[in-house]
């Protein structure tokens, strides 16, 4: 008599499982390593300024907590698009699909970093980019972290039927943090005195446009 071959779930692959023990074991980590960073995102997310002596003694670049909280915050973003395209049937489902977007989120990354820091150089002078790089930083980890139980549920194999809702609420967890952002830009532009048609070509050219093409050209670029 043969068995009835078995049902793969995609969204709950070994490699998924794997991934989300290597995600709690950094989250653990960091509890032990550097407690205060949990009250530092929160203060930080929702507050349109970070104040001079956070940038300066708080949100160090070069910490290495705050590095892994980034590298996991890509992780958990790359796994979200992920669960999406694969339940939408825009890609095939494997670890390779996972890695090429955890490439490319933390390639985003850079570019982002690169870009605001040349717009830095171009005008000599800060003009709060500083401080919107250390915003960057923290709102994406926060995204990261906001995206962990959503993609855990995701994974369930008995909560299939919860999977349309928590699509939605990903994606609204995602459209949010990205208004928000605009948002502290715009806040942080005009503090410093920057005139607001600046802020506003700076939103529309380095953050809506390639968002934009990213989304239109995502499906030919995965597949």
């Amino acid at each position: 008599m043969n068995a009835a071959p078995r049902v793969v779930d995609p969204l709950n692959a070994d490699w998924i499982i794997l991934l989300f023990v290597v995600v709690f074991g950094t989250l653990a980590w960091i509890n032990m390593a550097s407690p205060k960073k949990w009250k530092l995102i929160t203060s930080s997310f929702f507050a349109f300024r970070l104040g001079k002596q956070s940038m300066r003694e708080e949100v160090d670049l070069q910490d290495r907590t705050l590095i892994a909280l980034l590298v996991m915050g890509t992780a958990t973003i790359a796994l979200f698009v992920y669960q999406v395209l694969v339940l939408r049937g825009i890609i095939l489902p494997g670890v390779l699909m996972w890695t090429r977007l955890f490439g490319a989120g933390l390639a985003l990354l850079v570019a982002r970093f690169a870009l605001v820091r040349a717009i830095s150089f171009l005008f000599h002078a800060d003009g709060g980019t500083n401080e919107y790089v250390r915003t960057l930083v923290l709102l994406w980890v926060a995204l990261g972290l906001l995206l962990v139980p959503v993609s855990v549920l995701l994974a369930l194999p008995h909560r299939v039927e919860w999977r349309g809702a928590l699509l939605w609420s990903g994606l609204a967890c995602i459209s949010i943090v990205v208004l928000f952002r605009w948002l502290r830009a715009l806040a942080i532009g005009t503090g410093e005195g920057v005139p607001l048609r600046y802020i506003f070509i700076y939103i529309c050219a380095a953050e809506i446009l390639p968002l934009a093409l990213a989304a239109h050209r995502a499906r030919t670029f995965l597949q």
